[in-house]
This record gives structure tokens, sequence and C-alpha cells, in this order.
């Protein structure tokens, strides 16, 4: 076996030690906190079960990947920064909070529950993303939400809720920071919404 020239492997060797640097680049992990922004509510409901059904949504944008656009055209993802779990799964989880912090219904359950519901709160993700836009950014969020009768699937109540937070900063920690702000408001609008 023939061994490398001595100018080649010195040529080699740094760029081995600069890859292996930029491999062990650390992942930063985020997760949303939409925090005690849901008041509660007296309802007409305060005898029901409501079962939140799975969040649905674009599937590509729906996982750990935290994705961001500098147009209508294009859109890509932070290599180094992600959601600590699906995104879906975590949006899941905060308007489930938001819903037993509300009291509106009797008892709120997830969709893997077999107990019986009266309701079933159908969600659609449409948008979830980092916008940037030269020197400013936002964190652009649109959900939809059903109310359903569980019996016979009539829909009592649709809204769709959009949001354009500006982000503090243009990377993904801004738009953490921005789109835990629209889940504030997501909260707050989807259960006076709800409770009406």
């Amino acid at each position: 076996m023939k061994t490398l020239p001595i100018w080649l492997r010195s040529l080699l060797l740094p760029m081995i030690f600069l890859l292996a640097g930029c491999s062990s680049r650390s992942i930063q992990m985020y997760t949303l906190d939409a925090g005690s922004a849901a008041q509660p509510q007296r309802t007409a409901y305060a005898h029901a079960t409501v079962r939140v059904d799975y969040p649905k949504g674009i599937e590509d944008t729906m996982g750990t990947r935290i994705y961001f656009s500098r147009s209508d055209l294009t859109q890509s993802y932070y290599q180094y920064h992600q959601w600590s779990k699906p995104l879906n799964r975590i949006i899941l989880a905060q308007l489930i909070e938001a819903l037993q912090r509300s009291h509106i219904f009797h008892r709120v359950i997830d969709y893997a529950s077999e107990a019986r519901s009266d309701y079933t709160l159908e969600t659609t993700i449409y948008r979830f993303e980092h916008r940037i836009e030269k020197e400013r950014s936002y964190a652009v969020v649109s959900v939809g939400l059903r109310l359903l009768r569980s019996d016979n699937d009539s829909v009592v109540k649709s809204r769709r809720f959009d949001y354009k937070i500006p982000a503090p900063t243009t990377d993904a920690k801004g738009f953490v920071l921005a789109a835990n702000e629209a889940m504030k408001r997501l909260s707050v609008e989807m259960t006076r919404w709800l409770a009406h």
C-alpha cells in the first residue's frame, strides 16, 4: 500500500481537523411555552369532555426541524437548531394545557385516550415558520381549529388564527421567542372563542 507524499499529508491533516471541528458542533434544542396565558372561563361546556386530536399539517414542517424563509417561494431549515420533539406534539401539549387551565370543559383528554368524549377539537397547522425580511424577522403562525360533536362529527364552530409576531433577532432563538408570543396569543384567543 502506497503512503501519501509528505506535502499531501500536510494539506490533508488540517482539513481533517477542520471538518472534525465542524461536525462536533452541538445542536440547540427548543420548545414552546405559552405559560399561563389562558384564563378560566365559564361556559355551557362545563360538564363536557373534549378530546384534542393530534395536530395535522404539512408533513415536512411537523418534525423537529425549525424552518425559515426569505420569500414565499423558498424555505430552508436551521442545521444546528431544532425542536425538542416533533412540532405537532409540542403544539398538542400547549393546546391541552391551555384548555385545562381555562376550565371551559370538565375534562380534557388527548387523541390516544379511549375514554368517551362529547366534543373533539381538530387542529390544522397551516404555517409555523421564521420569516426573514432584510433586517427584520417574524414568527409566522397560522392555525385552524374546529370543534366537533363527537357523536355525529358535526362542526360546532371553526376558526383560523393567524399571527405575524416580530422577532427580537433574526436567528432561531429570536424566532422561538416570537413563536412563544404567538402561542400565548393563540391560547388566550382560543379559550375566549370556545367560551362564547
